[in-house]
């Protein structure tokens, strides 16, 4: 009896186990190696946040209103993918000191970037991809000349894959299966 107990106290969640599967499906998508280099995203700590804040946002936006559940795995996310970025400021040498007011700024930055984004992926059809793809070279491409060709094939890519999450059943989702974008 006394090893049920014990045994119960340690499982994981199953919300932190979906949350966690969750998340580890949004780092591989933000980093797809074929999103990074010349003329695309700079290969940079802040490259890599803005594709992860740009996945992140279309998964927070497709469970948004979806109940209890959903809210709570959403959040566990958030919370993963926070814990993970100070994680790694910590490994780039930023004291401890500064890492609160990095992480403080982050979580503001991608606040605003989820704004962005949801609101032009919520636009009518002709007018959304201009929208998303002009977000996208401001803030994933950093005003980059010689990348803002790509601006519109990212914004396709995460369109596509708005869509295709549309279809995607919530129970399937919070299972923590997330189908990565094409």
């Amino acid at each position: 009896m006394p090893t049920n107990l014990i045994s119960r106290l340690f499982r994981k969640k199953p919300i932190k186990q979906a949350a966690r599967a969750l998340y580890d499906q949004l780092s591989l998508a933000a980093r797809d190696p074929d999103l990074y280099g010349e003329g695309r995203v700079p290969d940079s700590p802040d490259g890599r946040f803005e594709l992860l804040a740009l996945h992140a946002s279309v998964l927070f936006a497709r469970l948004s209103k979806r109940g209890d559940q959903a809210e709570e795995t959403s959040q566990e996310v958030f919370n993963i993918m926070f814990s993970a970025l100070d994680h790694a400021l910590r490994e780039l040498g930023v004291g401890d000191l500064s890492v609160g007011k990095r992480i403080r700024k982050l979580a503001e930055s991608f606040y605003g970037r989820m704004a962005i984004y949801t609101g032009a992926l919520q636009l009518p059809e002709g007018e959304q991809m201009g929208v998303l793809a002009e977000a996208i070279g401001v803030h994933v491409l950093e005003k980059d000349p010689a990348a803002q060709g790509f601006a519109a094939e990212l914004a396709s890519r995460i369109r596509d894959w708005t869509l295709d999450l549309q279809g995607v059943a919530d129970d399937t989702l919070l299972r923590g299966e997330l189908p990565l974008p094409r």
